[in-house]
């Protein structure tokens, strides 16, 4: 949400019933424990969950976290909007060279891929989530959005290293989603509309270059133009609350986000600079509003 150039979220306790039956006249036992075990469903493991507070203008979270599938678990308790996103940094580079890096106009360099995570709840306490899979590398986590006086809160300190190392257990499945959004140039693509209740998503990066969705709920009379209009400046109360979504997410790449969904109005909108004209991709048409019954 609101970068200002191109870019570049359970242990299982599984109980078994052991039992030793005597067999006949040979006085041989069998042990059925075994048998037992291997009869008993496997669940399958859960998502790791990374808990990250983000105040202003710093994120409080862990130094390592292991690889696979992972929930990344932010609550803004700052006053400023705040969100998570995730670039992985290969060939050797380090959150000094990313830094470096976002000094210069134009898209980043090849070795920063942009990976998604959480996108911006409520400031004040709101919770989002954004489930994604982490390969073992080095990382940064940063925060994209500028503040009022226009300065993104990565320039303020808002960036910090994060290394994944390789774990030892298998990676967690997929969430199963309900719902598919396929992120195009300049569109949010729906399997099936949204409904009340609960719905996990799973967004798809399909375009040639990074796209986000941030997702925000209208109240009764504003729009989803509305809401990008203010961000321009940020002047006076939000015309709409902040639920989340997935920061920029490379192409081919995948966020799942499980929200609530009560009845209203609900918009949808990519900040992503374009890669051509550096315009945000709301601007191209990447925005959508939409009503949940």
């Amino acid at each position: 949400m609101f970068p200002t150039r191109t870019p570049l979220a359970v242990l299982l306790s599984l109980a078994g019933v052991t039992a030793c039956a005597k067999g006949g006249d040979s006085g041989a036992t069998t042990d059925t424990a075994a048998v037992a075990s291997a009869a008993a469903p496997q669940m399958a493991a859960a998502p790791n969950v990374v808990n990250v507070t983000a105040t202003n203008y710093k994120f409080d979270a862990p130094d390592q976290i292991p690889s696979g599938m992972t929930t990344i678990h932010l609550v803004d308790d700052g006053s400023e909007a705040h969100h998570v996103q995730l670039v992985k940094l290969t060939d050797g580079k380090t959150t000094t060279d990313l830094a470096a890096a976002l000094k210069k106009p134009g898209p980043l360099p090849s070795w920063a891929v942009t990976v998604g995570g959480p996108n911006t709840p409520r400031p004040g306490g709101g919770i989002a989530e954004a489930t994604l899979a982490l390969e073992p590398g080095n990382y940064a986590m940063l925060c994209f959005i500028p503040s009022p006086d226009g300065v993104p809160h990565f320039a303020k300190g808002m960036m910090r290293p994060l290394t994944v190392t390789a774990a030892s257990a298998p990676m967690a499945p997929e969430p199963t989603a309900d719902i598919t959004v396929k992120l195009v140039d300049y569109d949010f693509q729906f399997s099936t509309p949204v409904t009340t209740g609960r719905h996990t998503l799973s967004l798809q990066t399909a375009a040639t270059q990074p796209h986000e969705m941030f997702i925000v709920r209208l109240p009764a009379g504003k729009t989803v133009k509305d809401f990008a209009a203010w961000t321009e400046k940020m002047q006076g109360p939000p015309p709409g609350e902040p639920l989340g979504g997935a920061t920029f997410i490379n192409p081919g790449g995948t966020n799942y986000v499980t929200m609530d969904f009560t009845p209203g109005e609900y918009g949808l909108i990519c900040f992503v600079p374009d890669a051509k004209d550096g315009k945000p991709h709301f601007l191209h048409g990447m925005m959508k509003q939409f009503t949940v019954s």
